[in-house]
């Protein structure tokens, strides 16, 4: 009886440590109420966006390189580069309903790797796929937004307020999967339409996992095709 009682509070806390974290309702909150106020803070039409990255990978290994990223809010479209600082390039990549890689130097050569990295684009710059199902604030009292993808799992978007946002993505069964933190005035911009942000921190919480550090160049609205 002892037993199954510890296995049950076991069981009972790994759920806990697992679950989403609750949403409250907020009368006062005017951020998000809609999906379109919810998903504001993603790019609309064509974008090429230039980044330096410092990759920390398993084992302590870190990494510096650049980043060139085209992508299309419209027909979710993008197109991936990835050089050394001296412009050797190393990876490059383009996606349009399906996956096709013109250039990988090992290790970027690995198909896990095209595929993660072009999921971790989808998640960065364009807004969740899925249905709004909740909005109001966190216990901290950050607005949040949260979508339910098609693959039944979970992100939400957080306000911290003029300063920064956050995203974070969970799986089916509440495992959070990635973090994105943005800091706005670490070298943003404001080309008018949304705000750029100035550095994007994103977390891999899956094993092994991988932090990528990425400090805005240029970020450089496009036009449309015709």
């Amino acid at each position: 009886m002892k037993q199954n009682l510890f296995l049950l509070c076991i069981l009972c806390l790994t759920t806990a440590c697992s679950g989403l974290p609750k949403v409250y309702p907020d009368r006062n909150l005017s951020w998000p109420v809609r999906r379109p106020q919810c998903a504001n803070l993603f790019p609309e039409g064509r974008w090429q966006f230039s980044h330096a990255i410092e990759a920390e990978m398993p084992g302590g290994r870190k990494g510096m390189l650049i980043g060139v990223t085209l992508i299309s809010s419209t027909d979710k479209t993008i197109q991936s580069i990835i050089m050394t600082i001296e412009g050797m390039v190393l990876f490059e990549a383009r996606y349009d309903r399906r996956l096709v890689v013109n250039r990988g130097i090992p290790p970027f050569d690995a198909e896990n790797f095209a595929r993660g990295l072009i999921q971790d684009i989808q998640l960065i710059f364009f807004a969740p796929p899925g249905t709004l199902i909740e909005s109001g604030v966190l216990d901290n009292g950050a607005a949040v937004c949260r979508f339910q993808n098609p693959d039944k799992g979970y992100v939400d978007i957080i306000q911290h307020g003029p300063g920064g946002w956050e995203i974070r993505q969970y799986d089916r069964r509440y495992h959070k999967r990635r973090s994105i933190k943005a800091i706005l005035n670490k070298g943003g911009i404001n080309p008018g339409r949304f705000n750029v942000p100035g550095r994007l921190t994103l977390t891999s919480h899956d094993t092994p996992g991988y932090v990528l550090k990425m400090d805005l160049i240029e970020a450089v609205p496009l036009k449309d095709n015709k």
